[in-house]
Protein backbone atom coordinates (compact mmCIF):
# COMPACT_ATOMS: atom_id res chain seq x y z
CA UNK A 1 0.00 0.00 0.00
CA UNK A 2 1.47 3.79 -0.43
CA UNK A 3 2.48 6.60 1.84
CA UNK A 4 -0.79 8.62 0.42
CA UNK A 5 -3.00 5.24 0.72
CA UNK A 6 -1.65 3.99 4.01
CA UNK A 7 -2.78 7.76 5.00
CA UNK A 8 -5.80 7.64 4.16
CA UNK A 9 -7.08 4.15 5.69
CA UNK A 10 -5.36 5.30 8.91
CA UNK A 11 -7.64 8.79 9.12
CA UNK A 12 -10.20 6.70 8.52
CA UNK A 13 -10.37 4.25 11.19
CA UNK A 14 -11.34 7.29 12.86
CA UNK A 15 -14.66 7.88 13.22
CA UNK A 16 -15.46 4.38 11.83
CA UNK A 17 -18.82 2.55 12.47
CA UNK A 18 -19.65 -0.91 12.48
CA UNK A 19 -20.89 -1.00 9.05
CA UNK A 20 -17.94 0.30 7.52
CA UNK A 21 -18.90 3.60 7.19
CA UNK A 22 -17.42 6.86 8.50
CA UNK A 23 -18.82 9.58 11.28
CA UNK A 24 -16.61 12.50 11.56
CA UNK A 25 -18.61 15.51 11.89
CA UNK A 26 -17.58 19.27 12.39
CA UNK A 27 -16.44 20.21 15.46
CA UNK A 28 -16.38 16.27 17.05
CA UNK A 29 -14.25 14.55 18.87
CA UNK A 30 -13.26 11.91 16.05
CA UNK A 31 -13.01 15.10 13.98
CA UNK A 32 -10.04 16.60 16.43
CA UNK A 33 -8.66 13.22 16.60
CA UNK A 34 -8.19 13.28 12.74
CA UNK A 35 -6.73 16.54 12.83
CA UNK A 36 -4.53 15.68 14.82
CA UNK A 37 -3.42 13.18 13.00
CA UNK A 38 -2.30 15.13 9.82
CA UNK A 39 -1.17 17.99 12.07
CA UNK A 40 1.38 15.46 13.57
CA UNK A 41 1.89 14.60 9.54
CA UNK A 42 2.44 17.95 8.91
CA UNK A 43 4.76 18.72 11.44
CA UNK A 44 6.82 15.59 10.80
CA UNK A 45 7.63 16.69 7.21
CA UNK A 46 8.67 20.29 8.71
CA UNK A 47 5.67 22.26 8.35
CA UNK A 48 4.49 25.23 10.65
CA UNK A 49 0.84 23.87 11.74
CA UNK A 50 -2.06 25.97 13.72
CA UNK A 51 -5.53 25.22 14.53
CA UNK A 52 -7.55 28.02 14.52
CA UNK A 53 -10.56 28.96 16.27
CA UNK A 54 -13.27 27.71 14.30
CA UNK A 55 -11.31 23.97 13.93
CA UNK A 56 -9.50 24.84 10.90
CA UNK A 57 -6.03 23.05 10.03
CA UNK A 58 -3.50 25.24 8.44
CA UNK A 59 -0.01 24.09 7.46
CA UNK A 60 2.91 26.26 5.74
CA UNK A 61 6.02 25.17 4.16
CA UNK A 62 7.80 28.77 3.45
CA UNK A 63 9.21 29.15 -0.38
CA UNK A 64 12.81 30.39 -0.94
CA UNK A 65 11.23 33.26 -2.54
CA UNK A 66 9.33 35.57 -0.12
CA UNK A 67 7.93 37.84 -2.93
CA UNK A 68 6.71 34.74 -4.92
CA UNK A 69 3.35 34.32 -3.52
CA UNK A 70 1.86 31.21 -2.28
CA UNK A 71 -0.03 28.03 -3.80
CA UNK A 72 -2.68 26.81 -1.80
CA UNK A 73 -3.95 23.24 -1.37
CA UNK A 74 -7.29 22.35 1.03
CA UNK A 75 -9.85 20.20 1.06
CA UNK A 76 -11.97 19.54 4.08
CA UNK A 77 -12.01 16.82 7.04
CA UNK A 78 -15.35 16.63 7.93
CA UNK A 79 -17.85 13.64 6.77
CA UNK A 80 -21.38 13.84 6.62
CA UNK A 81 -23.30 10.95 9.00
CA UNK A 82 -22.20 7.47 7.89
CA UNK A 83 -20.15 8.94 5.01
CA UNK A 84 -17.35 7.48 3.05
CA UNK A 85 -13.44 7.53 3.40
CA UNK A 86 -12.32 9.55 0.86
CA UNK A 87 -14.79 12.47 0.22
CA UNK A 88 -12.63 15.41 1.57
CA UNK A 89 -9.91 13.95 3.54
CA UNK A 90 -8.26 12.51 -0.04
CA UNK A 91 -7.85 16.31 -0.91
CA UNK A 92 -5.60 16.97 2.72
CA UNK A 93 -4.09 13.53 2.37
CA UNK A 94 -3.54 14.34 -0.87
CA UNK A 95 -1.68 18.08 -0.13
CA UNK A 96 0.65 16.07 2.38
CA UNK A 97 1.85 13.71 0.07
CA UNK A 98 2.74 16.64 -1.97
CA UNK A 99 5.15 18.44 0.73
CA UNK A 100 6.11 14.54 1.24
CA UNK A 101 7.56 14.23 -2.16
CA UNK A 102 8.83 17.62 -2.43
CA UNK A 103 11.23 16.73 0.99
CA UNK A 104 11.62 13.31 -0.34
CA UNK A 105 13.16 14.88 -3.75
CA UNK A 106 15.04 17.49 -2.06
CA UNK A 107 13.09 20.21 -3.41
CA UNK A 108 12.49 23.51 -2.35
CA UNK A 109 9.58 25.45 -4.00
CA UNK A 110 10.08 29.35 -4.71
CA UNK A 111 6.70 29.79 -3.35
CA UNK A 112 4.90 29.09 -0.12
CA UNK A 113 2.96 26.10 -0.12
CA UNK A 114 -0.14 26.17 2.20
CA UNK A 115 -2.26 23.31 3.07
CA UNK A 116 -6.19 23.53 4.68
CA UNK A 117 -8.07 20.86 6.67
CA UNK A 118 -11.55 22.64 6.50
CA UNK A 119 -14.00 22.36 9.50
CA UNK A 120 -17.67 21.53 8.80
CA UNK A 121 -17.67 21.50 4.89
CA UNK A 122 -21.03 19.63 4.87
CA UNK A 123 -24.35 20.88 4.96
CA UNK A 124 -25.27 21.88 9.05
CA UNK A 125 -26.98 24.52 11.01
CA UNK A 126 -23.72 26.74 10.12
CA UNK A 127 -24.15 26.27 6.50
CA UNK A 128 -21.79 24.72 4.47
CA UNK A 129 -18.41 24.96 3.38
CA UNK A 130 -18.83 26.93 6.97
CA UNK A 131 -14.63 26.61 7.59
CA UNK A 132 -13.69 28.14 4.10
CA UNK A 133 -16.21 31.03 4.46
CA UNK A 134 -14.87 31.80 7.73
CA UNK A 135 -11.46 32.24 6.43
CA UNK A 136 -12.33 33.97 3.46
CA UNK A 137 -14.53 36.67 5.22
CA UNK A 138 -17.58 35.48 3.35
CA UNK A 139 -20.18 34.70 6.25
CA UNK A 140 -21.77 37.43 7.84
CA UNK A 141 -22.34 36.28 12.02
CA UNK A 142 -24.55 39.22 12.62
CA UNK A 143 -27.49 38.00 10.22
CA UNK A 144 -30.79 37.44 12.57
CA UNK A 145 -30.26 33.96 14.60
CA UNK A 146 -26.81 32.99 13.48
CA UNK A 147 -25.53 34.31 16.87
CA UNK A 148 -27.58 31.15 19.07
CA UNK A 149 -26.06 28.86 16.23
CA UNK A 150 -22.87 29.42 16.80
CA UNK A 151 -23.47 29.37 20.14
CA UNK A 152 -23.79 25.65 20.41
CA UNK A 153 -20.37 24.76 19.24
CA UNK A 154 -19.33 27.76 21.52
CA UNK A 155 -18.38 29.75 18.74
CA UNK A 156 -19.24 33.17 19.03
CA UNK A 157 -19.42 36.13 15.60
CA UNK A 158 -16.05 37.61 17.12
CA UNK A 159 -14.50 34.40 16.80
CA UNK A 160 -16.05 34.11 13.48
CA UNK A 161 -14.78 37.90 12.56
CA UNK A 162 -11.18 36.73 13.79
CA UNK A 163 -10.18 34.04 11.67
CA UNK A 164 -10.94 35.74 8.65
CA UNK A 165 -7.43 35.74 6.50
CA UNK A 166 -5.83 38.26 3.77
CA UNK A 167 -5.38 36.46 1.08
CA UNK A 168 -3.72 38.72 -0.74
CA UNK A 169 -0.43 36.95 -1.43
CA UNK A 170 -2.43 33.82 -2.79
CA UNK A 171 -1.49 32.81 -6.35
CA UNK A 172 -4.23 30.08 -6.51
CA UNK A 173 -5.93 27.26 -4.67
CA UNK A 174 -5.77 23.81 -5.88
CA UNK A 175 -8.43 21.24 -4.80
CA UNK A 176 -8.15 17.19 -4.95
CA UNK A 177 -11.32 15.49 -4.69
CA UNK A 178 -13.20 12.65 -5.76
CA UNK A 179 -15.52 13.16 -8.06
CA UNK A 180 -18.33 11.86 -6.05
CA UNK A 181 -20.70 11.03 -9.63
CA UNK A 182 -20.08 8.30 -12.00
CA UNK A 183 -19.09 9.83 -15.33
CA UNK A 184 -15.62 9.27 -14.62
CA UNK A 185 -16.01 5.99 -13.49
CA UNK A 186 -18.21 5.14 -16.53
CA UNK A 187 -16.29 6.24 -18.91
CA UNK A 188 -13.22 4.42 -18.20
CA UNK A 189 -11.74 8.11 -17.62
CA UNK A 190 -8.78 8.69 -15.06
CA UNK A 191 -8.67 11.77 -14.17
CA UNK A 192 -11.30 14.79 -14.33
CA UNK A 193 -9.95 18.08 -14.83
CA UNK A 194 -13.00 20.26 -13.28
CA UNK A 195 -14.26 23.14 -15.53
CA UNK A 196 -16.02 24.87 -12.36
CA UNK A 197 -18.80 24.38 -10.11
CA UNK A 198 -22.17 24.47 -10.84
CA UNK A 199 -24.88 26.67 -9.85
CA UNK A 200 -27.35 25.43 -7.50
CA UNK A 201 -30.93 26.88 -8.05
CA UNK A 202 -34.40 25.83 -5.46
CA UNK A 203 -37.16 27.01 -5.32
CA UNK A 204 -40.28 25.84 -2.39
CA UNK A 205 -43.41 24.55 -4.70
CA UNK A 206 -46.87 24.26 -2.93
CA UNK A 207 -49.63 22.19 -5.12
CA UNK A 208 -52.79 23.65 -3.09
CA UNK A 209 -55.98 21.24 -4.21
CA UNK A 210 -58.81 20.60 -1.71
CA UNK A 211 -59.27 18.11 1.32
CA UNK A 212 -62.24 15.41 1.24
CA UNK A 213 -63.31 12.54 2.38
CA UNK A 214 -61.00 9.52 1.02
CA UNK A 215 -64.17 7.26 0.33
CA UNK A 216 -66.65 9.46 -0.41
CA UNK A 217 -65.10 11.42 -3.14
CA UNK A 218 -65.15 10.18 -6.60
CA UNK A 219 -61.77 10.42 -8.55
CA UNK A 220 -63.36 12.64 -11.44
CA UNK A 221 -64.65 15.13 -8.11
CA UNK A 222 -60.98 15.15 -6.27
CA UNK A 223 -58.58 18.04 -6.50
CA UNK A 224 -55.40 16.09 -4.90
CA UNK A 225 -53.09 18.65 -4.36
CA UNK A 226 -50.22 15.19 -4.17
CA UNK A 227 -51.26 13.84 -7.24
CA UNK A 228 -50.59 17.40 -8.91
CA UNK A 229 -47.43 17.70 -7.88
CA UNK A 230 -46.58 14.26 -8.50
CA UNK A 231 -47.12 14.86 -12.42
CA UNK A 232 -45.36 18.25 -12.08
CA UNK A 233 -42.25 16.35 -10.40
CA UNK A 234 -42.31 13.95 -13.29
CA UNK A 235 -42.95 16.01 -15.73
CA UNK A 236 -39.80 18.33 -14.84
CA UNK A 237 -37.81 15.10 -14.42
CA UNK A 238 -38.01 14.35 -18.34
CA UNK A 239 -37.62 17.65 -18.93
CA UNK A 240 -34.38 17.88 -17.40
CA UNK A 241 -33.31 14.96 -19.15
CA UNK A 242 -34.60 16.54 -22.94
CA UNK A 243 -32.74 20.04 -22.17
CA UNK A 244 -28.99 18.73 -21.33
CA UNK A 245 -27.02 15.50 -20.54
CA UNK A 246 -25.52 17.77 -17.35
CA UNK A 247 -28.90 19.16 -16.19
CA UNK A 248 -29.67 17.81 -12.89
CA UNK A 249 -32.85 17.98 -11.12
CA UNK A 250 -33.82 17.10 -8.16
CA UNK A 251 -36.90 16.64 -5.47
CA UNK A 252 -35.61 15.64 -2.03
CA UNK A 253 -38.12 17.23 0.78
CA UNK A 254 -41.87 16.77 0.15
CA UNK A 255 -44.66 16.90 2.75
CA UNK A 256 -48.08 16.04 2.47
CA UNK A 257 -51.28 17.99 4.28
CA UNK A 258 -53.05 17.16 5.83
CA UNK A 259 -51.21 13.68 6.07
CA UNK A 260 -53.92 11.48 7.06
CA UNK A 261 -54.56 8.12 4.76
CA UNK A 262 -58.31 8.66 4.55
CA UNK A 263 -58.07 12.11 3.63
CA UNK A 264 -57.01 13.48 0.22
CA UNK A 265 -54.04 15.57 -0.04
CA UNK A 266 -55.42 19.21 0.02
CA UNK A 267 -51.85 20.65 0.27
CA UNK A 268 -48.57 19.18 -0.94
CA UNK A 269 -45.16 21.02 -0.87
CA UNK A 270 -41.89 20.40 -2.15
CA UNK A 271 -38.10 21.65 -2.76
CA UNK A 272 -37.17 21.65 -6.64
CA UNK A 273 -33.38 21.87 -7.32
CA UNK A 274 -32.01 22.12 -10.08
CA UNK A 275 -28.17 21.99 -10.99
CA UNK A 276 -25.89 23.25 -14.13
CA UNK A 277 -22.42 25.21 -15.24
CA UNK A 278 -24.81 27.59 -16.97
CA UNK A 279 -27.53 29.87 -15.54
CA UNK A 280 -29.42 29.67 -18.67
CA UNK A 281 -30.58 26.09 -18.80
CA UNK A 282 -31.41 26.41 -15.31
CA UNK A 283 -33.83 29.60 -16.20
CA UNK A 284 -34.82 27.30 -19.42
CA UNK A 285 -35.83 24.42 -16.63
CA UNK A 286 -37.85 26.43 -14.49
CA UNK A 287 -39.68 28.04 -16.91
CA UNK A 288 -40.57 24.91 -18.60
CA UNK A 289 -41.81 23.65 -15.12
CA UNK A 290 -44.10 26.76 -14.61
CA UNK A 291 -45.70 26.14 -17.79
CA UNK A 292 -46.11 22.51 -17.24
CA UNK A 293 -48.03 23.44 -13.50
CA UNK A 294 -50.47 25.82 -15.33
CA UNK A 295 -51.44 22.52 -17.80
CA UNK A 296 -52.11 20.64 -14.48
CA UNK A 297 -55.78 20.00 -13.70
CA UNK A 298 -57.69 20.44 -10.31
CA UNK A 299 -55.33 22.08 -8.24
CA UNK A 300 -52.37 25.77 -8.00
CA UNK A 301 -49.02 25.58 -7.59
CA UNK A 302 -47.02 28.49 -5.77
CA UNK A 303 -43.07 29.28 -6.20
CA UNK A 304 -41.14 30.87 -3.99
CA UNK A 305 -37.20 31.27 -5.00
CA UNK A 306 -35.20 29.71 -1.97
CA UNK A 307 -31.47 29.21 -2.83
CA UNK A 308 -29.30 30.72 -6.27
CA UNK A 309 -25.86 29.92 -5.84
CA UNK A 310 -24.46 30.56 -9.32
CA UNK A 311 -21.92 28.88 -10.65
CA UNK A 312 -18.13 29.18 -9.77
CA UNK A 313 -15.63 28.60 -12.68
CA UNK A 314 -12.06 27.47 -12.22
CA UNK A 315 -9.41 30.00 -13.73
CA UNK A 316 -8.95 28.94 -17.27
CA UNK A 317 -5.18 29.12 -16.80
CA UNK A 318 -4.93 26.30 -14.34
CA UNK A 319 -7.76 24.17 -16.18
CA UNK A 320 -4.85 24.16 -19.53
CA UNK A 321 -2.27 23.58 -16.66
CA UNK A 322 -4.03 20.54 -15.61
CA UNK A 323 -4.84 19.44 -19.09
CA UNK A 324 -1.17 19.68 -19.88
CA UNK A 325 0.04 18.24 -17.63
CA UNK A 326 -2.33 14.85 -17.94
CA UNK A 327 -1.46 15.20 -21.80
CA UNK A 328 2.16 15.20 -20.76
CA UNK A 329 2.10 12.15 -18.70
CA UNK A 330 -0.60 10.21 -21.25
CA UNK A 331 -3.32 9.88 -18.43
CA UNK A 332 -6.93 9.56 -19.75
CA UNK A 333 -8.82 12.76 -18.64
CA UNK A 334 -11.77 14.84 -19.55
CA UNK A 335 -12.97 18.59 -18.59
CA UNK A 336 -15.86 18.24 -16.64
CA UNK A 337 -17.91 20.50 -14.29
CA UNK A 338 -18.61 19.46 -10.86
CA UNK A 339 -21.86 19.10 -9.55
CA UNK A 340 -21.31 19.23 -6.02
CA UNK A 341 -19.94 22.31 -4.01
CA UNK A 342 -16.19 22.17 -2.48
CA UNK A 343 -14.23 24.75 -0.33
CA UNK A 344 -12.72 25.92 -4.16
CA UNK A 345 -16.06 27.98 -4.19
CA UNK A 346 -15.52 30.48 -1.36
CA UNK A 347 -11.62 30.79 -2.40
CA UNK A 348 -13.00 31.61 -5.98
CA UNK A 349 -15.69 34.50 -4.28
CA UNK A 350 -12.32 36.14 -1.96
CA UNK A 351 -10.63 36.41 -5.39
CA UNK A 352 -8.49 33.67 -5.40
CA UNK A 353 -7.75 31.65 -8.79
CA UNK A 354 -8.62 27.95 -7.98
CA UNK A 355 -8.29 24.40 -9.71
CA UNK A 356 -9.70 21.51 -9.51
CA UNK A 357 -8.48 17.94 -10.19
CA UNK A 358 -11.17 14.85 -9.74
CA UNK A 359 -10.58 10.84 -9.77
CA UNK A 360 -13.34 8.21 -9.93
CA UNK A 361 -15.69 7.37 -8.05
CA UNK A 362 -16.79 3.43 -8.30
CA UNK A 363 -20.17 2.84 -9.32
CA UNK A 364 -20.95 7.33 -8.75
CA UNK A 365 -21.43 6.56 -5.09
CA UNK A 366 -20.30 9.08 -2.48
CA UNK A 367 -21.86 9.91 0.96
CA UNK A 368 -22.02 6.84 2.13
CA UNK A 369 -19.81 3.53 3.45
CA UNK A 370 -19.55 2.30 -0.11
CA UNK A 371 -17.44 5.50 -1.34
CA UNK A 372 -14.59 3.70 -3.13
CA UNK A 373 -11.73 5.10 -5.15
CA UNK A 374 -9.12 2.44 -6.14
CA UNK A 375 -5.84 3.03 -4.85
CA UNK A 376 -4.04 3.26 -7.95
CA UNK A 377 -6.09 6.71 -8.62
CA UNK A 378 -5.65 7.74 -5.34
CA UNK A 379 -2.00 7.97 -6.23
CA UNK A 380 -2.67 9.14 -10.05
CA UNK A 381 -4.81 12.23 -8.46
CA UNK A 382 -2.09 12.98 -6.50
CA UNK A 383 0.66 13.31 -8.81
CA UNK A 384 -1.20 14.94 -11.50
CA UNK A 385 -1.55 17.42 -8.51
CA UNK A 386 1.94 17.45 -7.60
CA UNK A 387 3.43 17.87 -11.16
CA UNK A 388 0.60 20.92 -11.25
CA UNK A 389 2.57 22.61 -8.42
CA UNK A 390 5.77 21.93 -9.64
CA UNK A 391 4.73 23.59 -13.30
CA UNK A 392 2.87 26.48 -11.02
CA UNK A 393 6.20 26.83 -9.07
CA UNK A 394 8.45 27.29 -11.93
CA UNK A 395 6.39 29.14 -14.00
CA UNK A 396 4.29 31.67 -11.65
CA UNK A 397 0.23 31.47 -12.55
CA UNK A 398 0.83 35.34 -14.01
CA UNK A 399 3.42 34.22 -16.51
CA UNK A 400 1.33 31.61 -18.17
CA UNK A 401 -1.66 34.10 -19.63
CA UNK A 402 -5.03 33.68 -19.95
CA UNK A 403 -6.20 31.16 -21.93
CA UNK A 404 -7.06 31.58 -25.54
CA UNK A 405 -11.02 30.52 -25.20
CA UNK A 406 -12.86 29.80 -22.09
CA UNK A 407 -12.95 26.05 -21.28
CA UNK A 408 -16.75 24.65 -20.72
Amino acid sequence: MSRLNELLHQAGSIGRNGDGSITRVGFSREYFQALELLKEKMEELGMRTETDLVGNLHGILPGTDPKAGIIAIGSHLDTVIRGGLYDGMLGVAGAIEAAARLREEGRRLRHSLEIWGFNMEESSVLGGTFGSRCVTGKIDPDVPGYKEKLEKFGLSPEIVRSVRRDLEDYKCYLEYHIEQGGRLDASGTDIGVVSGIVSVVRYDVTARGMSNHAGTTMMDSRKDALTGMAKLIVGAEKRARELNDTLVFTVGKLSVLPGQENVIPGQAEATFEMRHMDKTMTDQLFADIKRMAEEIPDCTFEFSNSAAKYSTPCDPRLIRLIDQVCEKKNIRHMIMPSGAFHDANPMAQAGVPIGMIFVPSVKGISHQGEEYTAPHHVDLGADVLYETVLELDEKGLEQMGAAAAAIK
